[in-house]
C-alpha cells in the first residue's frame, strides 16, 4: 500500500460521519485565495459579485444608474408569517456553500482539493453573472418589513438594498450547492455513507434556506420559480426539470405555522410559474426572455408602469416600476 493511498484513507476516516456544518470555514479562506489553481476563479467570482450584484444595486439606490424597478409581491406572500428568528438561516447561506469546500480540503488535502474548489467557484460565478442579465433589464423588490431589532437584520438592511429579487440568488446558490456535490460525490467515488449523509444534509439545508427567504420577507413566491428556471438552464448537467419539480414539492412539508391549504397554494403557484417560464423557454434561444416577458406582464397585471425612471413615489414610498 502506497503512502499516498494510506494518507488518503486516513483523511477519509478523519472526516467520516462529520456533518458538513461542523467543518471550519478557515481552511477555504486560508487556502483558496493563495493557490494558483483557485486564484483566477476566485478573482472572477469576486469581480462579478461586486460589479454585477452589490455595485449594481447601490448605483441604482443612489440614483447613479437608472434601471427599471418592479415590485413583485404576491398575495400568497402574506400566507407566510414574518419570522425574524429565522434570519440566521438566511445569512448562513454563505457558510452553507463554504463549509463543503472545507470538507474537500480536509478529505483530499489542499493540492487535490483545489481543482474541485475552482470548479465550484466557476459555477457560482456563472450563476451571479447570468442572473445579472435580468437585473440589468429590470430590478425587482418586495415590501420587506422595516425590522431592525437585531444585529442580523441591521446587517441585512445595511448590505442589501433589496433590488435584485428575481431571480433569487439565494435559491440559485443553494440549488447549485446540493446539485454540484451530488454529482461530485459520484465522480470522486465517495463512500455510500458519505453520499447518504451529506446529500441529505445539503438538500435539507437548501430547502430550509429556500423557505426562509419567504419567512423573513426577503423574497416573494415569484422569486423562487424564476431562480429554479434559471438554474435549469445554466447547469442542466447538474439540475434537471425533475429536480426542480421535486424541490418545489418539498417546500413547506414540515412547517407548523402555515396551513396545509396555504402550503399547497404556495407550491402550486411556484410550480405554475416555473412551468410557464420553462415552456416559453423552449421557443427562445435566450433563457432570460421568458422572465423578461413575465416582468412586463406582471407590471400590467399589478398596475405598475414601465417607463422612464422617476425615483420613488412620494405617496407610497415605493420604487416606481420603470423601463428605459
Amino acid at each position: 500500500m502506497t503512502l499516498k493511498k494510506t494518507d488518503r484513507q486516513k483523511r477519509i476516516k478523519a472526516v467520516a460521519g462529520r456533518p458538513l456544518s461542523s467543518f471550519s470555514i478557515k481552511e477555504p479562506y486560508l487556502s483558496i485565495p493563495f493557490h494558483m489553481t483557485t486564484i483566477p476563479r476566485l478573482a472572477g467570482y469576486l469581480y462579478t459579485v461586486v460589479n454585477d450584484f452589490f455595485l449594481l444595486q447601490f448605483l441604482e439606490k443612489f440614483g447613479i444608474r437608472h434601471i427599471p424597478v418592479l415590485h413583485v409581491d404576491h398575495p400568497l406572500d402574506a400566507k407566510v408569517p414574518f419570522r425574524p428568528d429565522k434570519a440566521e438561516i438566511y445569512i448562513g447561506f454563505i457558510n452553507f456553500w463554504v463549509k463543503p469546500l472545507s470538507m474537500l480540503i480536509n478529505r483530499f488535502g489542499v493540492k487535490d482539493a483545489m481543482p474541485l474548489c475552482a470548479e465550484f467557484l466557476r459555477r457560482i460565478r456563472k450563476a451571479y453573472y447570468e442572473a445579472s442579465h435580468i437585473y440589468k433589464f429590470c430590478m425587482t423588490t418586495t415590501n420587506r418589513p422595516d425590522y431592525k431589532e437585531t444585529k442580523t437584520f441591521k446587517t441585512i438592511h445595511a448590505l442589501d438594498p433589496h433590488l435584485l429579487c428575481v431571480p433569487s440568488l439565494h435559491i440559485g446558490v443553494v440549488v447549485l450547492t446540493f446539485s454540484f456535490y451530488r454529482d461530485l460525490f459520484e465522480k470522486e467515488h465517495f463512500t455510500a455513507e458519505e453520499k447518504q449523509q451529506w446529500n441529505k444534509e445539503l438538500y435539507d439545508g437548501a430547502i430550509a434556506i429556500a423557505e426562509t427567504v419567504l419567512y423573513i420577507k426577503q423574497h416573494s413566491v415569484n422569486c423562487i420559480p424564476a431562480a429554479l428556471y434559471m438554474m435549469t438552464h445554466i447547469i442542466p448537467d447538474l439540475f434537471t426539470v425533475d429536480d426542480a419539480v421535486k424541490f418545489i414539492d418539498d417546500l413547506f412539508r414540515d412547517t407548523d405555522d402555515i396551513s396545509e391549504a396555504d402550503c399547497t397554494a404556495i407550491r402550486s403557484h411556484i410550480q405554475f410559474m416555473y412551468e410557464r417560464l420553462l415552456l416559453e423557454g423552449c421557443y427562445n434561444n435566450k433563457w432570460e426572455i421568458p422572465i423578461e416577458h413575465w416582468m412586463e406582464d406582471y407590471a400590467k397585471e399589478t398596475g405598475q408602469s414601465i417607463r422612464k425612471h422617476s425615483g420613488r413615489s412620494k405617496k407610497h414610498g415605493k420604487p416606481v416600476a420603470v423601463r428605459k
